[in-house]
């Protein structure tokens, strides 16, 4: 039976929407003003994923780590990696600020680890902005270890991105779960046959989300209404 439950952040967790949206747009608006680049802001736009005000599911906003989108902007200009990763730290506590956490999540945290599960946060995003949601929501008593995008140099549904962890913890694949809102969550360890479970509270469809063993609405659906988890029921 699985004992760990690796969580996504953006879109499981927490609101993609209201938070990474938003800061898309600014992010790609003071790109083009910065570097005089409006006549190509809309290809940049939809490399990165930003298409009529809409992240779309799978992208590499929606999934990519920090690097994957500084490289975007630096394909179209020299500079623009150090700047999307400057832009990106000068708003870390804007970003703070405007985070939300999904419904029922919180919640979804307690009750797994009440029945003995290891919550784990698996995300794409940076240590930086991880550590700061796990404080703003008071967290800390529910999780057990982070694996973040930019604590090694691979990245979901790359495996070798929680081995550091697998090997710290001495944890077997068949004893984890992932649950995530994109296709690199659900195919997390598709190889080695970690079992994931794909939500429907982010970015993605039921279409988007390949190799998910099972899909669900959200966390409030991970546990029945007599307390059990979802596998287990």
């Amino acid at each position: 039976m699985s004992r760990v439950i690796l969580y996504d952040k953006d879109g499981t967790l927490l609101n993609f929407q209201k938070l990474w949206t938003p800061y898309a747009k600014k992010c790609i608006d003071v790109f083009a003003k910065d570097f005089d680049a409006e006549d190509i802001k809309e290809e940049v736009a939809e490399d990165l994923g930003y298409v009529n005000g809409e992240i779309q599911a799978n992208s590499t906003i929606a999934q990519g780590t920090g690097r994957d989108i500084h490289k975007v902007f630096e394909s179209y200009r020299n500079g623009g990696a150090k700047w999307a990763k400057d832009f990106y730290e000068s708003n870390l506590d804007m970003l703070r600020d405007e985070m939300v956490l999904i419904d029922g999540a919180l919640d979804a945290l307690k009750k797994g680890q009440k029945l003995g599960f290891k919550n784990v946060i698996v995300t794409s995003d940076s240590r930086d902005s991880t550590l700061r949601f796990i404080e703003k929501f008071n967290l800390e008593p529910y999780i057990f270890d982070i694996i973040c995008g930019d604590d090694n140099d691979f990245h979901k549904p790359d495996l070798r991105f929680i081995k550091p962890f697998l090997d710290k913890h001495q944890y077997k694949v068949k004893e984890l779960v992932m649950i995530g809102d994109n296709h690199a969550d659900t195919m997390l360890g598709y190889e080695e046959d970690l079992y994931t479970i794909g939500v429907l509270s982010g970015t993605s469809s039921e279409s988007h989300l390949n190799g998910a063993n099972m899909i669900i609405d959200s966390v409030k659906d991970l546990f029945n209404q007599e307390g059990d988890f979802i596998l287990d029921a």
